[in-house]
């Protein structure tokens, strides 16, 4: 039987149906739902293809998002649904289970997709996916553990991830550097380090690239731009940026980075191929970029015809080292030529095939075209190797053929040192004839400062020049470049952006190096016929001069069209070198003839020589029409006087201070000048102050307004009439001018000689008059009569005190109340009595003696006497009061008859002898049918707790006939297992990898294992009560008696058992 299941067991899986197999993470955000107790909470997830038992999910990171990965099998090229719903569990803090399923009842959200009804389940909504198809369109594959990531939030339905977490803290750190490539091109890396979930990036540059948006993983943490091609650097001083987006909408902030020049070419200033912008040696500067041990260096050029679509070439040296296939070339590379070069094997040589599709090579004049191609192989020293006849049909060969090695430069001796006069510029070994040295000064002899000794001009070593770069269409340059170097210093590079017509740069240049522009463009090949317009062809460039001449003139772009409707087509950078040598001028003085006195008129300052042409100076007025005219003056001083004719005579009425010429003078008459005088003169032209004003006024002594200062009399005289002038007196007289003293002053009063207020001195009543009023005029007496106003002796002292003679205190002989009145209040006045009054001050025979005692009604020792509470009140507890019943209440005081007689057996429905009479259960009494066909005696009990470990570990010895295996395992149960025995290896039978005994169990029970493992112990309520890992026993001894359950995990798997504690 065995050796049959056995072989079942290998067989079957040839016969599967072919699966392949999808890992889906599965994961749940709980961190907005409130759970209790949330450091005992679980994730389960219940799934269609695991029977919906609950699998355990993981928070790993501690973050609250749980995690499982299941591996959900499907058949190849076909769909399956899959359908699953999330739960979790706690305790409340009352310690009672507490379940909450994501979806579930308890909020307001429509069905997901399938009703949990149509599963027979409650709880939480069904969601489904399609496997693999929707996950493939929905799911987030994520490397490198590659699965499938469906990341849901509680209660939010539908298979979209949920919303991002807003980002807090952006980017946390953030660098940029480069790495030099092949080629002479930079990878610029942008890395980061960020919380926050990413989106995309977003990529831009300083000349103006971008934005442009890539799509990055959500832990991505760098991103990788290429900067540069080629030999020539201008676009090595942009600056590049990258901003992170992130998954909320928000951006971080700019990554700069500007990158250094990774540029090959030949380094070395000495060399003829020196580059001036390489920064990466590549070998060039001794003519060769090949290892000149094992190969030569040939150089290829080839021109198309007007087909080059048809081309195709292999060259060849111990394997192909070069090739270009059909196609390659297109029509924009009619009338191209392209240089290649290749390092062939010393040994080997080279061959060169080239094929034609068509059959008529490359010469295209022999098919109605215009252009004949040629190929051309030269050796490292720039003599021909071997040249293709173009009219060669369908295929070419050039035969085995060998390269050169490079010739070294030429020997030149002679001397090497300008300084000297002998010095030769193309010597290249000095052979000491260097002998005397120049003298360096003026050499022309029209100079002032001309050296008839010196050999050599002397030249100003430093000039300013403006490096002028032109667009005629105003549409930039793109990535076409000046660059500028003198004496193999570069100088810098120079391009313009589309809008300008112009652009200007100053340059500093030396009169004693050569100058080189190196026109150049790095372009990308046409591949449609639409391409035509090469952005750079209005393009041009001058070096000028500080006075305006010209030192070098670029023109229009130099790329010229092809003839075919094609503009050229730059593959890799393309140079066009233009040069010239910069004069600043020599420091020769040029004679310049004039006035060399600075004191003389004419003085020249420019002048070197003097002609004796000076003219001295003499300052003086040099206008003739002036009063001072010097007609000897060669400056005029400013000292010109004009002309003024007038009476010079000062004793003259006319006399004119300012005049310098005599003219007509007036005699002096003095006067009043003023006709408005009283004293005026008609014939005085010199006011003498005499003028006497006329005044108007009264001049009769007598009158009342006599004025003795007026000189006309106006007729105004007023006679004097005498009395009171006073209007505010008594006696006031309308008509009197002058005052005698008689006015009396009005005095108001009371003019009535019987009133209260009568004023003898009065003459003016003013109405105040007051009618005589007597009575008590003191206002500290008891009867003061404040409208008294005089006194009739009547007053009578204040006594205070209490008035109400319904008052304890009151006073017959007080007549103001004073407020201190005391009520009468009757009550207990005794401080010892039940209902004493302290507020009582008269005692009325009421007091009650104090009684202590239980006051509550519903208390057991109720004391209906007492009225003062000492707290003594136990409760009623009603229960059983009989101690031999099985309900028996030793805390009850009032025995109510529930009393119950204690029937003692098995309480368990499941059990073969079920007692439903039992209230107290027995659980040894309990007898189980194992079910099994066999065993150690009948019935076969699970009672028995060595035959129910037997066959829970061995269900062989349930499902077949007992054997002396599991008579062996029976009997080692009964008494006990040799100490160090290998309980898994004693066995013929492959048991389970995890065995748990004794079960049931009085305290301990032990976990055989042969991997790691963690478990947990649950009771019926599924509150934790032990959790562990590793260890091989679990100690039940202070558990109360039931069943439990324990809860194994190893690796991926899950291991439950029942155990019950005796």
């Amino acid at each position: 039987m065995k050796k049959l299941l056995l072989w079942l067991c290998m067989v079957l899986p040839f016969f599967s149906i072919s699966q392949e197999t999808a890992p889906v993470a599965f994961r749940l955000d709980t961190k907005q739902i409130n759970v209790p107790n949330p450091d005992q909470m679980q994730v389960f997830i219940q799934t269609s293809v695991a029977n919906w038992v609950d699998i355990p999910m993981d928070d790993i990171g501690g973050n609250g998002i749980w995690r499982k990965v299941i591996n959900i099998s499907y058949p190849t090229d076909e769909n399956i649904d899959v359908f699953y719903r999330f739960k979790i569990t706690s305790f409340s803090d009352s310690g009672l289970p507490y379940t909450a399923w994501e979806g579930g009842s308890n909020v307001d959200l429509e069905d997901c997709t399938i009703p949990p009804s149509e599963f027979g389940l409650a709880g939480g909504l069904v969601r489904d996916i399609v496997v693999p198809q929707e996950l493939i369109d929905n799911g987030t594959y994520v490397n490198p553990t590659g699965e499938y990531k469906l990341t849901h939030c509680f209660n939010i339905c539908g298979n979209a991830p949920c919303p991002p977490e807003p980002c807090e803290n952006g980017l946390i750190t953030s660098n940029a550097y480069q790495q030099c490539l092949n080629g002479g091109q930079a990878l610029i890396v942008f890395e980061w380090d960020t919380e926050c979930e990413v989106e995309s990036v977003e990529y831009s540059n300083a000349e103006g690239a971008g934005p442009y948006v890539y799509g990055v993983n959500p832990d991505a943490i760098n991103f990788g731009v290429y900067a540069g091609n080629g030999q020539m650097p201008p676009n090595w001083e942009v600056e590049h940026q990258l901003v992170i987006n992130f998954a909320d909408g928000s951006q971080s902030e700019p990554i700069y980075y500007t990158p250094d020049p990774c540029i090959e070419g030949c380094t070395n200033p000495d060399s003829e191929s020196y580059n001036p912008w390489a920064t990466v040696d590549d070998g060039s500067c001794s003519g060769t970029t090949c290892d000149e041990e094992l190969y030569h260096q040939i150089t290829m050029q080839i021109m198309l015809d007007n087909w080059p679509n048809e081309t195709s070439w292999t060259m060849n040296s111990a394997g192909v080292i070069g090739e270009a296939v059909v196609g390659e070339y297109n029509f924009n590379d009619i009338g191209q030529t392209y240089t290649y070069e290749f390092c062939v094997d010393k040994n080997a040589g080279f061959e060169f095939i080239i094929n034609d599709t068509y059959g008529d090579g490359i010469a295209g004049t022999t098919s109605g075209g215009s252009i004949d191609g040629f190929v051309r192989i030269y050796d490292c020293n720039n003599e021909l190797i071997w040249e293709l006849n173009p009219d060669f049909g369908t295929v070419a060969y050039s035969g085995q053929q060998f390269g050169v090695d490079c010739e070294g430069a030429e020997e030149i001796y002679g001397c090497t040192d300008p300084a000297y006069q002998s010095y030769n510029p193309e010597a290249t070994i000095d052979d000491g004839s260097c002998s005397e040295l120049h003298i360096i000064g003026c050499t022309d002899e029209n100079s002032i400062n001309y050296n008839p000794e010196a050999t050599l001009q002397e030249l100003v070593p430093v000039c300013d020049y403006n490096l002028i770069i032109q667009d005629a269409a105003s549409d930039g340059w793109g990535n076409s470049w000046i660059g500028v170097s003198q004496g193999g210093v570069a100088l810098g590079t120079f391009t313009m952006g589309p809008g300008l017509a112009e652009q200007v740069f100053p340059l500093q240049l030396t009169s004693s190096a050569e100058v080189v522009v190196q026109y150049f463009e790095v372009g990308n090949p046409q591949t449609t016929p639409e391409e035509l317009e090469f952005q750079t062809l209005q393009n041009s460039f001058l070096i000028e001069g500080p006075d305006g001449e010209i030192l070098l003139d670029g023109g229009l772009n130099p790329f010229a069209d092809n003839g075919q409707g094609a503009l050229q087509n730059f593959e890799s950078p393309f140079f066009t070198k233009y040069s010239a040598l910069p004069f600043c001028g020599t420091v020769c003085i040029p004679i310049v003839e004039g006035c060399t006195d600075p004191d003389s008129l004419n003085y020249n300052e420019l002048a070197n020589v003097d002609d004796g042409t000076c003219i001295p100076i003499i300052e003086g007025c040099m206008n003739e029409f002036a009063f001072n005219y010097n007609p000897e003056a060669t400056v005029d001083d400013g000292s010109c006087i004009e002309v003024i004719v007038g009476c010079m005579d000062p004793a003259s009425f006319n006399y004119n201070p300012d005049a310098n010429t005599p003219g007509d003078c007036i005699a002096v008459v003095e006067g009043c000048m003023d006709p408005t005088s009283f004293n005026y003169n008609e014939n005085a032209n010199v006011d003498d102050g005499s003028c006497i004003p006329v005044v108007e006024g009264c001049m009769d002594v007598n009158s009342i307004n006599y004025n003795p200062d007026a000189n006309v009399d106006d007729g105004t005289c007023i006679p004097i009439v005498e009395g009171c002038t006073d209007p505010d007196s008594f006696n006031f007289n309308v008509d009197a001018n002058v005052d005698d003293g008689s006015c009396i002053p009005v005095v108001y009063g009371c003019t009535n000689p019987d009133s209260f207020n009568y004023n003898p001195d009065a003459n003016v009543d003013n109405g105040t008059c007051e009618e005589v009023v007597f009575g008590c005029t003191n206002p500290d007496s008891f009867n003061y009569n404040p409208d008294a106003n005089t006194d009739n002796g009547t007053c009578i002292d204040i006594v205070y005190g209490c008035t109400d003679n319904t008052s304890l205190n009151y006073n017959p002989e007080a007549n103001t109340d004073d407020g201190s009145c005391i009520p009468i209040l009757a009550g207990c006045t005794d401080p010892d009595s039940f209902n004493y009054n302290p507020l009582a001050n008269t005692d009325d025979g009421s007091c009650i003696p104090i009684v202590y005692g239980c006051t509550d009604p519903n208390a057991f020792n109720y004391n209906p006497d007492a009225n003062t509470e000492d707290f003594s009140c136990v409760d009623i507890i009603y229960g059983c009061m009989d101690p031999d019943s099985v309900n028996y209440n030793p805390e009850a005081n009032v025995d109510n008859g529930t009393c119950i007689t204690a029937v003692v057996g098995c309480t368990d429905p499941e059990s073969y002898n079920y007692n439903p009479e039992a209230n107290v259960s027995d659980p040894e009494a309990c007898l189980y049918d194992a079910g099994c066909i066999t065993g150690p005696g009948e019935p076969y009990w699970l009672n028995n707790q060595c035959y129910a470990w037997v066959i829970d570990v061995d269900n062989y010895c349930c499902d077949n006939e007992w054997d002396p295996v599991c008579q062996e395992m029976y009997n080692y149960c009964e008494n006990g297992w040799p100490e160090g025995m290998d309980i898994n290896g004693m066995f013929n039978r492959s048991f389970n990898r995890i065995v748990v005994y004794p079960n049931p169990t009085n305290d301990i029970i032990n976990i055989d294992s042969t991997v790691d493992i963690t478990y947990s112990v649950y009771d019926i309520t599924g509150r934790v009560i032990i959790k562990d890992s590793n260890k091989k026993e679990v100690d039940l001894s202070n558990a109360e008696s039931g069943v439990y359950f324990l809860n194994i995990r190893y690796e991926d798997q899950i291991f439950n058992k029942r155990i019950i504690k005796q």
